[in-house]
């Protein structure tokens, strides 16, 4: 059931008119069934497994021991685990990844870390369930968090200015999907490259096919983004922002702070701060940190060396901002010239991600050959 599909669309106006028709204390059950037919009609086997796995660590949270740490630590790394194996199989062509399982498997451990620290309001089971069948999230996103899902669902009500902005959000979404992504980029762009570029291998065919790609990202993620939050708004419910133009961000760590947000988000509340407290080495928790974001695409050496690329270029920035603080003039004109070429600057890494380390990815394959 694709995103831009008449299914979809039908399925979003029942939800929303049955949603509308029925009293408050339902909605955690009309949630989980809506949900809950959406993920097993996408896949049967991501259903079995979200729901194994959901169950599992909804009564791990209730241990009352659970402050103790090992049971929690060990479900957190079975389900990490478990999203792992997943991963390479999908990779090695054994098994068809499960649709959603980097978006579940990281919700769950963001609820069994937050039960760890005591940090989770008394709920049921149908409340837990209704959260991570949330159906307008559930594909790609954004990482929405289960305390915040919880106050939406007990406080929601009707509310005609939030559905409207909703529809806007959503209508916005599909537009730029529709008309920037499949049509321009990936109809006229994709075909003008075709016909313009050689078969040719090369560095200079490596960079602009990673131009196109992250064009393509941009474009037909946010635009997913988009239409989920404005889906959940129309349905009453708050869903955090993905992106925030990253493409003007003045330097790396500013991008990803702009750049799948509820991601960044995740990784930095339960990678990059435990790790950081456990080694006091910042530079090993965002070698961390950028891994697991590399590794949640794709379990490869070719993301892995992704990630190590972009926590080389953080950690290369946060001393090239040490060294440099103070020495530059505050003028408006030497500033604005500053920001553009930082804007530049910050762009081409980017862009070079993906032929750098592709480059080396093969260099490393070759020498076992």
């Amino acid at each position: 059931m694709s995103f831009v599909s008449l299914a979809f669309l039908s399925w979003v106006f029942l939800f929303l008119l049955v949603s509308r028709i029925t009293a408050l204390k339902y909605s955690p059950y009309i949630l989980v069934l809506f949900g809950g037919t959406f993920v097993y009609y996408m896949s049967p086997l991501a259903a079995a497994f979200l729901l194994l796995e959901s169950l599992l660590s909804y009564y791990v949270v209730r241990i009352r021991k659970l402050k103790q740490g090992v049971v929690a630590l060990s479900t957190v790394a079975l389900v990490f685990g478990a999203f792992l194996l997943f991963k390479y199989l999908a990779l090695a062509g054994s098994l068809i990844l499960p649709l959603g399982i980097s978006y579940f498997t990281f919700r769950l451990i963001h609820y069994v870390q937050e039960g760890y620290r005591g940090r989770l309001r008394e709920h049921s089971l149908i409340e837990f369930l209704a959260f991570m069948t949330f159906f307008p999230t559930y594909l790609a996103g954004p990482i929405n968090l289960f305390p915040d899902f919880l106050q939406n669902l007990r406080r929601r009500k009707w509310d005609n200015s939030r559905f409207s902005g909703g529809l806007e959000r959503m209508v916005y979404g599909y537009a730029q999907l529709v008309v920037l992504g499949n049509y321009g980029v990936n109809y006229l762009l994709k075909n003008w490259l075709a016909g313009s570029l050689t078969a040719s291998e090369g560095f200079g065919p490596l960079v602009i096919q990673s131009v196109y790609l992250w064009l393509d990202l941009y474009i037909r993620f946010s635009a997913y983004s988009s239409i989920a939050i404005g889906v959940a708004a129309m349905a009453g419910f708050n869903v955090p922002e993905n992106f925030n133009y990253p493409y003007l961000a003045t330097n790396i760590r500013e991008f990803w702070n702009r750049w799948h947000m509820s991601l960044t988000h995740w990784c930095r509340e339960y990678i990059f701060i435990p790790v950081a407290a456990i080694t006091r080495r910042p530079f090993i928790a965002i070698g961390a940190t950028m891994i697991t974001i590399g590794i949640w695409h794709e379990l490869s050496l070719r993301y892995i060396l992704w990630g190590v690329y972009h926590a080389m270029g953080i950690t290369a920035f946060e001393k090239y901002s040490r060294v440099t603080k103070g020495l530059f003039p505050r003028n408006r004109i030497f500033l604005t010239m500053g920001k553009v070429v930082s804007v530049a600057v910050t762009l081409a890494f980017v862009i070079l991600s993906f032929p750098v380390t592709t480059l080396v990815n093969n260099f490393i394959l070759n020498m076992f050959r």
